[in-house]
């Protein structure tokens, strides 16, 4: 289990690393708190912060389900997968050339994938 809650770990420290780039934003766009609108760029800092958060609620009681029930390799497989998607997808939402589909694909990917193997695994366990 060691290597999902080190996993998970590095998802809470690229969340709170997503947040200081918010703040930074704030700080370059002239946004004063408490706005959260009022200049595209900084909204892209906002959007990208606030989207990982919605996505830190999946993907946080999956990778655990999926570690204790199915496979903590697994787990700590999709955990990375989805990290490196998160970090690609605040990238591409920050950045206005980029796209940040691909990011958003394998952050998709990994939460789908550790959801549907718990529940496999689940429903193996109840009828067996």
């Amino acid at each position: 289990m060691e290597y999902v809650v080190v996993v998970v770990m590095l998802a809470l420290l690229q969340y709170t690393w997503f947040g200081i780039e918010v703040g930074r934003a704030r700080g370059r766009f002239e946004v004063p708190a408490p706005a959260t609108t009022g200049n595209e760029s900084f909204e892209r800092f906002f959007r990208a912060h606030q989207n990982t958060t919605e996505q830190l609620v999946v993907f946080l009681p999956a990778i655990f389900a999926c570690a204790y029930s199915v496979s903590e390799t697994l787990a700590a497989a999709m955990g990375l997968l989805f990290v490196v998607g998160r970090l690609m997808y605040f990238r591409g939402y920050t950045d206005p050339e980029k796209s940040r589909s691909l990011g958003f694909g394998l952050g998709l990917i990994a939460n789908t994938v550790m959801i549907l193997a718990t529940l496999y695994q689940m429903g193996i366990a109840a009828v067996g």
